[in-house]
């Protein structure tokens, strides 16, 4: 499998856990389980974003800063204001992995609610920035 095949793999896995269980976590008021599986989307999306740019990511949850320079050196043009977000997004999410996963922290309805809409937002923007379709 080439770089381009193993990252469009790692962005149908992220799509098909925002479709399926991230959505039946929101639908089951399981709050906690909506953070950690919008933490899964938006880093398997920046990381099959990185594999289709034949990065090699570093074995960390929070790779925005890394996409975000890579898709500077190798694609040159984006809109700055989506690319901050993404970037403060993934570092976010990334934080609130293990507190979510084991109940270190209990999330509120809004907080799940907007990791919901950012994981939304990130694999959005990943797939346009990127120009293919999922």
């Amino acid at each position: 499998m080439n770089n381009f095949e193993s990252g469009k793999d790692l962005l149908l896995t992220a799509k098909r856990i925002m479709e399926r269980d991230l959505q039946e976590a929101w639908k089951g008021n399981d709050d906690n389980m909506v953070v950690r599986r919008a933490q899964e989307v938006v880093e398997l999306a920046l990381k099959g974003a990185l594999k289709i740019l034949g990065v090699e990511y570093p074995k960390i949850h929070d790779v925005g800063k890394i996409f975000e320079e890579m898709v500077k050196k190798k694609i040159g043009e984006f809109d700055e204001e989506v690319m901050k977000r993404v970037v403060r997004i993934s570092a976010r999410l990334a934080e609130d992995r293990g507190p979510s996963f084991y109940g270190e922290k209990i999330f509120k309805r809004e907080e799940a609610g907007e990791a919901y809409s950012d994981a939304k937002f990130v694999f959005d923007n990943v797939v346009k920035i990127l120009k293919i379709s999922i």
